[in-house]
């Protein structure tokens, strides 16, 4: 089964939607690559936060 998740892209700033498949809760971080549809470059998410990975990090 897949989660519709939301996040801000990066960047464009644009609201982007996409649905990444349920996995089981891991330890630590778990991360899904994920092809942009806003500005066609890949994101990694985090699968616990459906946040993108920053720059910052």
């Amino acid at each position: 089964m897949a989660d519709l998740i939301v996040f801000r892209c990066p960047q464009t700033g644009m609201n982007v939607q996409t649905h990444l498949e349920k996995q089981e809760r891991q330890e630590g971080r778990s991360f899904e690559a994920f092809a942009c549809p806003a500005c066609t470059r890949v994101h990694f998410i985090d699968l616990a936060s459906g946040l993108p990975i920053s720059r910052e990090r």
